[in-house]
């Protein structure tokens, strides 16, 4: 569940090609995660073994910093699972166009908003469904770019790191062009901490299941999209559903079809997993007083949080609207923001011996380690904001009035829970 909810497949990415230059795009996919996913997961992970609590990212900051800075912290990455939400559904109708051709951007919009609600129902019926389907989708969605990878690796005639960078672009205005599906590629290591209670033994669980994600997301972008580069000079032609072309090409229209296919069950896998996600944090924020309260009900036999899975539907069938790149700016830049906040939380923790996972697992190194493994990470905070306000150097007023209100919901949708109800402070300060 912990790879579905992040990568699924490399579907997604293909428009870093051409937006930024092979070379560069495969660099980005190699460096991130050493930079980006693994400061993150290994945070995740250290808080997970040592403070096995549902709510995960959110109680963490809150035992750290209080009911505000928690609050913001499991706002914020609930906001940013609605854009990420949409953007696979959104992808699922692209995809599902190497079948239908014809299909109008009408039809692709309903396409996409019947995916929500079937993977809504399932997550109704509770996590263990979920689980259990994710396992076998995961591994049916290996398989096209299993015979991408080994037949494009012996059709091998191209340099795929040529040209480096986009010939139009320069350096900053190449990799501004596929930074942010970059971080989106990257960004969910910490989604799944939010249902610690729903999984035995958390304390072990997580630390082993983000220790095998960060390499193997890693290989699932770079290999496939390295395979296809070196069998073809097209790098200029990669846009969104491109590997299925690519596929084609280098496997014939068996492959090309069942790539498409995997695309589908890929988009629908990871949506239900992440849908998993996003319902689990109002239940637990109703539970601590900072949501209404009906969202804290879960169903007698399946444990689902109905409430929040209805309120999921809702938003993300009107979010289905957007375009797929729209979706993954919107998301990145939300995201790595509120890594900073699990960050903080991590140091301000890590003086306290009264979690109930103490003896889990535990980052080998010191606050001073610790400063340094993450200062990458923080350094790609300020890129991501900087490529979000800014493209090709002039400022995008529309973008930063949109951030702004998604930041500005944040406190003051804080204010309006204060004022129906006193927040509850026995888990987050236990």
């Amino acid at each position: 569940m912990t790879y579905a909810v992040i990568c699924s497949g490399a579907y997604g990415l293909e428009e870093m090609v051409s937006a930024s230059g092979p070379g560069l795009a495969l660099v980005a996919l190699l460096v991130l995660p050493v930079i980006y996913a693994a400061p993150i997961s290994l945070a995740c992970a250290e808080l997970s073994a040592r403070h096995p609590v549902e709510g995960g990212y959110y109680r963490w900051v809150r035992m750290a910093f209080g009911d505000f800075a928690g609050y913001m912290a499991g706002w914020l990455v609930w906001g940013t699972m609605f854009a990420t939400n949409a953007a696979f559904a959104v992808l699922f109708g692209n995809y599902l166009r190497y079948f239908v051709p014809g299909l109008p951007e009408g039809a692709h919009f309903w396409v996409a908003v019947a995916l929500v609600w079937v993977t809504t129902a399932l997550n109704y019926r509770g996590i263990q469904l979920v689980g259990n389907a994710s396992v076998i989708l995961t591994i049916l969605i290996f398989l096209p770019f299993l015979g991408l990878t080994v037949l494009g690796l012996a059709q091998w005639h191209v340099n795929p790191f040529v040209p480096f960078v986009h010939p139009d672009k320069s350096l900053i205005g190449a990799m501004g062009s596929g930074f942010m599906i970059a971080i989106w590629l990257y960004g969910g290591f910490e989604k799944l901490t939010v249902s610690a209670e729903e999984v035995e033994n958390p304390a072990r669980a997580f630390p082993i299941a983000l220790a095998f994600a960060v390499p193997m997301c890693a290989l699932s972008y770079f290999l496939p999209t390295f395979a296809a580069l070196v069998a073809n000079a097209d790098w200029r032609e990669w846009g969104e559903s491109y590997y299925t072309v690519a596929a084609g090409k280098v496997g014939g229209p068996l492959l090309g079809a069942t790539m498409a296919a995997g695309g589908l069950v890929s988009q629908a896998c990871i949506l239900l997993v992440t849908i998993l996600a996003q319902s689990r944090l109002p239940m637990v924020l109703a539970d601590d007083g900072l949501f209404f309260r009906s969202f804290g009900r879960k169903h007698p036999r399946f444990g689902s949080p109905v409430a929040s899975l209805a309120l999921g539907g809702v938003v993300l069938t009107f979010l289905c609207r957007f375009r797929f790149s729209e979706l993954a700016a919107i998301y990145s830049m939300v995201q790595v923001l509120s890594y900073l906040l699990i960050y903080a939380a991590l140091f301000r923790l890590r003086g306290k011996d009264d979690g109930p996972g103490d003896g889990g697992f535990r980052i080998p190194m010191g606050r001073r380690g610790l400063a340094l493994m993450i200062a990458p990470s923080v350094a790609v905070v300020f890129v991501v904001v900087g490529t979000g306000l800014f493209h090709d150097g002039i400022f995008d007023g529309e973008q930063a009035l949109i951030d702004l209100a998604i930041f500005a919901s944040g406190p003051l949708s804080y204010l309006l829970f204060r004022k129906l109800g006193s927040p509850k402070g026995a888990i987050a300060r236990s």
